[in-house]
């Protein structure tokens, strides 16, 4: 037994004396001579070059402080960048005999200058990818992966003095550049803060959030509290709440308050298409479910509309996928401009030669069509227009692969209905549009029911908009597009303030008679027109009054928007103060010019064709406007009678009344 005693205490005071030259070793120890291997390690571990440029110290003792200088990782080949990550200053503390059951404890972390540069390249790669899938380091990531937030390591004090963070992605054109002043936690009810102010797509950006101290985050089990803070340029956006498990983002249960000029704005932020708006301000409530975040019990204002609902977005494919389900109470006309290339400022977007054009020249947002699929439903309730109050709108808006369809697309007017589907296109190389609409059955009376004119105004007004083109703008695509419109109004009534804004001898030489101030009444209004290559070409345009049959020709040019019309008004019984010379309509559809020219002759301005012959295109609107309804009656007889084999010479108005006679200058009534 002495033996062995003996024995005991040799091994004992071998360990103490291994122990302590091991100690005096590691104390004299130069560091910096193992900069190399640990370098190469982390080189190996991460497929990326990693340098220490500057000192490596190790003081031993509880806890052990480790001091890093210089240190350097790599940026992917493909960036301009060559460095992804610096650091100036690396102090920490770590308690060493946590260590023996796989604890991490830090007394004090302190970065001084640190450097981190995230990107991706157009391609979709990114630099924080370090390599191919390596079985063996997938092991390592899932053996440090913390699994909640109990894993995470004890960190009592973070100091960050003079970092940087900068994130590029140019595919959602995102472009941060941000300032980090400080990140500071400790024990108690101590927060961590985080303060960052740069750059986000060339506008000024701040941040400032604020969470529980780090010791809160580990060992707390409830909810993390959080509150951020952001702007960038004029949206502001403010989130508050908690997170029940902030390691898996579980639990998660915010507030969120959202405002700026333009919604668009937010679309480089969140990656949501979202059109040009005016002013907003909407907040709701923030959680979450597996990939799916969800915005919900959404309400505020866009403009002078509210809106209400809720959205989802599906982080879990391959490229987010937007649902939701809004309303608007009370939706202003205006607010929606955004939706079809136009300013809802009112501002003209294509302005030549010191004028504005109608169309719009707003680009196609094909990067937005094309970042996300969606599919939304819309209703307002009761919609608002400058001159009237309208019915309701109901739309679903579907977004595939770059395509988006609005269907059902459906608009109250006057009691009636403009309802159809509106596809864009923007999954093709050059984006196209396809629009069939009807309108069906509108009582101008009730459309303007609200306006100090609503007893001036009558008539059913139906009709069908069928419209393609293609083009990288809104006013490109109707510059090159195909189709055909065409409207009825029936047994109408125009106010007299619209009217008086025409020359009295333009309506005098077109033999339109006015009544003082009252409205001016008419049995039928048709148009029928065909566009080719952005060409309007009219093939029936008549206005059918108890005195006149006024009938216009001629082409609108959506390319330049420029008009060239001829009017001419035909008397179904004498009239002394006619004069039957054509009318012009000249300019643009921004800036028209009317006018007469007084030397040009009836006969040589067509007037002697017979109104039969003029009224036969009109046999082709009937089953495209489907004018001849009960709800039409003067319409209806006015294609019929365009149809008898005895107005081919002759003709008759809308009305059955009156028969045209032939000019004097003109045999027969036949054009010269």
């Amino acid at each position: 037994m002495a033996v062995v005693k003996w024995i005991g205490y040799g091994l004992l005071g071998l360990v103490v004396t291994v122990a302590a030259g091991v100690g005096i070793a590691l104390a004299v120890f130069d560091w910096n001579d193992a900069r190399g291997f640990i370098a190469r390690q982390a080189s190996k571990a991460l497929n990326r070059e990693v340098t220490i440029d500057g000192d490596l110290n190790v003081r031993l003792g509880d806890p052990l402080r480790i001091r890093v200088e210089g240190l350097r990782v790599a940026n992917a080949e493909w960036s301009d960048d060559k460095t992804m990550a610096e650091l100036r200053v690396l102090d920490l503390q770590l308690r060493p005999w946590p260590l023996l059951r796989g604890d991490f404890e830090f007394p004090e972390i302190r970065l001084s200058g640190p450097k981190l540069l995230l990107e991706k390249n157009r391609e979709g790669a990114a630099n924080w990818d370090f390599g191919g899938p390596d079985p063996r380091k997938e092991a390592a990531k899932e053996t440090v992966k913390p699994e909640d937030r109990s894993d995470l390591p004890i960190i009592e004090t973070l100091v960050v003095e003079e970092g940087r963070l900068r994130f590029r992605d140019p595919i959602r054109k995102i472009d941060i550049d941000s300032g980090i002043n400080t990140a500071v936690g400790g024990n108690g009810d101590q927060e961590v803060r985080l303060d960052g102010k740069g750059d986000f797509a060339g506008k000024p950006f701040t941040l400032t959030a604020a969470g529980g101290s780090l010791e809160y985050l580990r060992d707390d089990p409830k909810p993390y509290p959080l509150r951020v803070e952001t702007a960038i340029g004029k949206t502001r956006g403010k989130i508050e709440g908690s997170i029940a498990e902030p390691v898996k983002l579980q639990g998660v249960d915010l507030s969120v308050d959202l405002r700026g000029d333009d919604l668009a704005d937010v679309f480089p932020i969140l990656g949501i298409p979202v059109p040009t708006t005016r002013p907003y301000a909407i907040s709701g409530h923030l959680g979450r479910e597996g990939d799916v975040w969800r915005f919900e019990g959404l309400n505020g204002k866009v403009g002078e509309s509210d809106l209400s609902g809720q959205v989802a977005v599906d982080l879990g494919g391959e490229r987010p996928r937007i649902t939701g389900d809004l309303t608007s109470r009370k939706l202003a006309a205006i607010d929606l401009a955004g939706f079809i290339g136009a300013s809802p400022e009112g501002r003209g977007d294509y302005p030549t030669k010191g004028r504005e054009r109608i169309i719009p020249a707003t680009e196609v947002p094909l990067e937005k069509l094309r970042t996300a699929d969606m599919d939304v439903k819309f209703r307002g309730e009761h919609v608002e227009a400058p001159f009237s109050t309208l019915d309701d709108l109901d739309a679903r808006a579907k977004l595939e692969n770059g395509r988006l369809v609005l269907d059902p697309l459906s608009l109250g007017v006057g009691g009636g209905r403009v309802a159809g589907t509106a596809v864009l296109d923007g999954g093709r190389k050059t984006p196209a549009l396809d629009v069939n609409l009807d309108v069906r059955q509108i009582k101008l009376a009730r459309l303007f029911r609200e306006t100090a004119f609503a007893q001036e105004m009558g008539g059913t007004a139906s009709g069908r908009i069928q419209l393609k083109g293609q083009g990288s703008t809104v006013a490109n695509i109707l510059g090159a597009s195909d189709g055909k419109l065409g409207v009825a109004v029936d047994g109408g009534r125009i106010t007299s303030y619209a009217v008086k804004g025409l020359k009295t001898n333009i309506l005098e030489t077109l033999g339109v008679v006015l009544s003082g101030d009252k409205p001016l009444p008419f049995n039928c209004l048709v148009a029928d027109v065909t566009v080719k290559n952005g060409l309007v070409e009219s093939r029936a345009l008549v206005l059918d009054t108890p005195e006149t049959l006024v009938t216009a020709d001629g082409t609108i040019n959506l390319r330049s928007e420029a008009m060239d019309m001829t009017v001419l008004g035909r008397a179904k019984s004498p009239q002394i103060f006619a004069t039957h010379v054509p009318v012009h309509v000249r300019g643009t559809l921004g800036a028209p010019d009317i006018g007469v020219n007084a030397t040009e002759s009836a006969a040589r301005g067509a007037a002697a064709v017979a109104l039969g012959v003029l009224l036969t295109p009109l046999a082709s609107v009937l089953p495209f406007l489907d004018p001849g309804s009960d709800e039409q009656p003067h319409c209806g007889e006015l294609v019929r009678n365009a149809r008898s084999p005895s107005n081919a010479n002759t003709g008759s108005s809308g009305a059955g009344k009156g028969r045209e006679a032939a000019p004097s200058g003109s045999p027969s009534g036949k054009s010269q």
